[in-house]
């Protein structure tokens, strides 16, 4: 199973997507599966560098069957400890046996055999000290291009905290939609689910499952730095909301919730372009019973006439997340930016009509890079002159000095987010 997952993701399929169709249903193998599957992935350039480093070629000139098994039996051999390091080259060469590419079975068996007796992979990469760039490629597992990138943008000392903070497992997260935290907390205690109060949320303890805490506690899977920029949006109580790229929904479900309406019942139309996403919203808005109406649209030309407070919470390149979506990093390039910036602009263009005088615009993204946020925002700013900044709600340690909302992985310890809050004053 974990062979065919890679290989869809291999073949350009989102991992969340594969996952989510070929995970299996089998609850007490799911946790072992997804840490292979999302290990491998998310470690995927260390692990392409020690088997080029033993193979004496590059990974990327293999078949697709020999750098799947190469990747996910180094990767149990360095990090599953539960799997006897025998049983990690055997499964291997067995999986590279029964495919096309059998004739390099007896390679798969030699390089993991040398993998398996290293008492200290990471001497076998750039130090850090003397070629960080080569370092946080490689024993960092992220593109080159990115980490460039982020040493321009942020430094040394920034880009390598957040290297490593993307490179740890993400905490699971439920945001609690009515009621006080601790009394959502004391639900999921008497249903026998363990959980823990943080940034204002529930961080469920490993092995719980998602699915069955929803059915506990009314509310969402939402992490921290999300549930944030639904609080920055703060919206007066009563108002129309329009989340013009709503899906997954969780944003809009917080929106709407009694945790959210204050002394008046919100009303909040969620909106995406995807009809399959926004089937999937449709089963969580019934679920919940919330005020919120799903509709298929294009954010760009959105089929309102007004709505006191617009969301767009936009297509990004989403490398604030890639802790989360480990596969990003891999499927993410850098014309992507270049073409996101445009659709965010004709998004902001098609919504900035909605809002009325003293409204309120909000934009959001899950990415770090600056094009996309605080740039996107100022060339906004310069085109409509009846636009003001108006800072919401936010901690102070993620709210900068104009008013922006800056959240960052290796700050935060959760995913990055970014948001403006923008009111129409005339």
């Amino acid at each position: 199973m974990a062979d065919l997952i890679l290989a869809q993701v291999g073949e350009g399929r989102r991992l969340d997507v594969a996952w989510e169709a070929l995970g299996g249903n089998d609850s007490a193998a799911r946790p072992w599966l997804r840490h292979l599957v999302y290990g491998t992935v998310r470690l995927q350039g260390r692990l392409d560098h020690l088997v080029g480093h033993f193979a004496r070629r590059s990974v990327a000139t293999l078949d697709g069957p020999v750098q799947r098994a190469l990747r996910m039996g180094a990767f149990q051999l360095l990090y599953m400890d539960s799997v006897p390091a025998y049983a990690a080259v055997s499964e291997a060469v067995e999986m590279v046996r029964a495919s096309k590419s059998r004739a390099a079975s007896g390679l798969v068996n030699a390089v993991l055999r040398r993998i398996g007796e290293l008492s200290d992979p990471q001497a076998l990469f750039p130090e850090a000290d003397d070629d960080l760039l080569g370092f946080l490629t490689t024993w960092g597992s992220h593109p080159e291009w990115l980490v460039s990138r982020w040493l321009d943008a942020f430094g040394p000392s920034e880009t390598r905290a957040l290297v490593q903070a993307n490179n740890q497992e993400p905490g699971v997260f439920l945001h609690p939609l009515s009621g006080t935290v601790a009394e959502a907390r004391q639900a999921l205690t008497e249903a026998g689910l363990a959980s823990n109060p943080e940034a204002g949320l529930l961080r469920l303890a490993p092995g719980v499952d998602p699915a069955e805490a929803l059915a506990a506690v009314p509310g969402v899977i939402q992490d921290p730095a999300a549930a944030l920029v639904t609080r920055f949006v703060s919206p007066p109580a009563g108002a129309f909301v329009a989340d013009v790229c709503a899906a997954p929904g969780g944003k809009a479900l917080a929106l709407a919730g009694p945790r959210a309406a204050g002394n008046g019942v919100r009303r909040v139309l969620a909106g995406d372009l995807s009809p399959v996403r926004v089937r999937r919203m449709v089963g969580a808005i019934r679920r919940l019973g919330a005020p919120v109406w799903p509709l298929v649209m294009d954010a760009r030309h959105p089929p309102i006439s007004q709505a006191q407070v617009v969301v767009i919470d936009a297509p990004c390149s989403g490398t604030g997340t890639l802790r989360r979506h480990p596969d990003a990093r891999w499927r993410v390039v850098p014309q992507d930016i270049v073409t996101l910036c445009g659709l965010q602009e004709a998004i902001l263009e098609g919504c900035a009509p909605l809002v009325p005088t003293g409204g309120l615009l909000v934009y959001a993204t899950c990415t770090l890079e600056d094009e996309e946020n605080v740039s996107q925002v100022d060339r906004f700013l310069e085109r409509h002159s009846g636009f003001r900044l108006d800072p919401g709600p936010a901690p102070s340690d993620v709210l900068d000095d104009r008013g922006f909302l800056t959240v960052t992985p290796q700050r935060s310890g959760h995913d990055g987010a970014f948001a403006a809050r923008l009111r129409r004053v005339d």
